[in-house]
C-alpha cells in the first residue's frame, strides 16, 4: 500500500470516527423522554398460559395497546399496526396487547386472535386475567382509558370502551410516551421511540 493509499484510509477512518462521535454527542444532548408512570406489581396471563409481570418484562422496551377479540371496530386497525410493527422493531422490544374483555378473552381465545394477525408469541403477547387487575394495570400504570359500561344488551363497541392509542415503556418499566393511533406517522413514532429507549442508559 502506497503512502497515498494509507493517507486516504487514515482520512476516511477519521471521518467515520468524527461522524460517529457527532451522532453520539447529538443523542446525549437530546432531552430525555419524560417519565409518565411506573409499572406496579401485577400478575396477568399471556396467550401461552404463562404468568406475566414486571419481572418478566424487565429489560425489554414495551409497546402496548388495548384490544378485545370480539371488537367490531377499532381493534382491527390497532392490531394491524401492531402486526406491521412486529416485523420492524428490533431486538429488545416486546409488544403487548391487553384485553378490555378478560371475562371472555381467555388465553386460548387470545391465541386464536393473535394467529389472525400473524402474532409471533415470543415477541407479541396478549394479556388477560382478572378484570379488576387488567383494568388497574391498563388505567393506573399505562394511562389507558378503558371501561366496561355493564349494559346488558348493548352493541359490543358500546359495552367495552377503550383508548385507541399506544404507549411505550422503557426497560425499567417506566411509561415514557403515548402515541395516538390515528396520527398518520404513528408507526414511525413508535419505532423511533422504541429504538431510542433501547439505546438509552438508565436515568
Amino acid at each position: 500500500m502506497t503512502r497515498l493509499h494509507k493517507a486516504i484510509w487514515a482520512v476516511l477512518l477519521l471521518a467515520v470516527i468524527a461522524i460517529a462521535g457527532i451522532a453520539i454527542f447529538a443523542e446525549s444532548r437530546r432531552s430525555p423522554l419524560p417519565i409518565l408512570g411506573q409499572l406496579s406489581p401485577f400478575r396477568l396471563t399471556n396467550q401461552l398460559g404463562r404468568a406475566v409481570g414486571p419481572d418478566t418484562l424487565h429489560g425489554d422496551v414495551l409497546i402496548a395497546n388495548v384490544i378485545f377479540s370480539r371488537c367490531p371496530t377499532q381493534c382491527h386497525q390497532l392490531s394491524q399496526k401492531m402486526a406491521r410493527l412486529q416485523g420492524r422493531v428490533g431486538k429488545g422490544v416486546r409488544l403487548l396487547s391487553l384485553t378490555a374483555d378478560p371475562d371472555y378473552d381467555s388465553p386460548e381465545v387470545l391465541a386464536r386472535y393473535g394467529t389472525r394477525y400473524g402474532a409471533n408469541p415470543t415477541q407479541w403477547w396478549f394479556l388477560s386475567g382478572p378484570k379488576a387487575e387488567v383494568y388497574r394495570v391498563a388505567e393506573k400504570d399505562l394511562l389507558f382509558s378503558v371501561m366496561d359500561t355493564g349494559e346488558t344488551n348493548p352493541k359490543l363497541e358500546d359495552r367495552f370502551i377503550h383508548a385507541a392509542s399506544f404507549v411505550v415503556v422503557d426497560k425499567q418499566g417506566r411509561l415514557r410516551a403515548v402515541v395516538q393511533s390515528e396520527e398518520p406517522d404513528a408507526e414511525e413514532q413508535l419505532l423511533e421511540l422504541s429504538r431510542r429507549l433501547v439505546r438509552e442508559t438508565r436515568l
